[in-house]
């Protein structure tokens, strides 16, 4: 990915689908949940609204991750031939804190898997595992801050000179 113009486009793209993931994750968190939770008084009525809101959400997260992915890949391509020494490599700044990111990022995707896939899916929820499933949305929402962090701070040490 030589030109210029290639990699500003999946840079783009990258940090759209962070924004959407990681924005639509702070829109349920601190918006839609407190909005629902006060202004339905049916519970049931309100339950019905999250499941259906999360439902939505859940494709533009499976877009994102698969996005993610692949923008990802070829955006460490480029990032190869500076300060990256590969994938879950700690022997420099610049690839400790991206194999940091990559790990918290697995980390966000397995949560997103396991709560859609497994626990959505279970009907009889006890009233433990209902607040434990509806945690998962701000924990993800904390790593992705924290991934958004470390990005930030991946983009300052890559713009920096290579050291020998």
């Amino acid at each position: 990915m030589a030109s210029p113009i290639l990699f500003g486009i999946m840079n783009f793209l990258h940090d759209l689908f962070t924004a959407l993931w990681i924005g639509g994750l702070a829109f349920m968190v601190i918006i839609l949940t407190p909005v629902v939770r006060k202004y339905f008084e049916e519970k049931g009525e309100a339950d019905r609204f999250m499941n259906k809101a999360q439902k939505r959400l859940k494709i533009v997260v499976y877009i994102s991750i698969i996005g993610l992915i692949v923008t990802g890949i070829l955006l460490s391509k480029q990032a190869m031939s500076k300060h990256f020494d590969g994938p879950f490599s700690f022997t420099n700044d610049y690839s400790t804190l991206l194999s940091i990111k990559h790990i918290l990022t697995i980390i966000m995707v397995t949560i997103a898997i396991v709560k859609s896939q497994i626990l959505d899916r279970i009907k009889a929820q006890s009233k433990p595992l209902k607040k434990a499933r509806m945690m998962l949305i701000p924990i993800n929402l904390v790593i992705g801050i924290a991934i958004l962090v470390l990005s930030g701070i991946g983009a300052a040490l890559g713009a920096m000179p290579v050291t020998p």
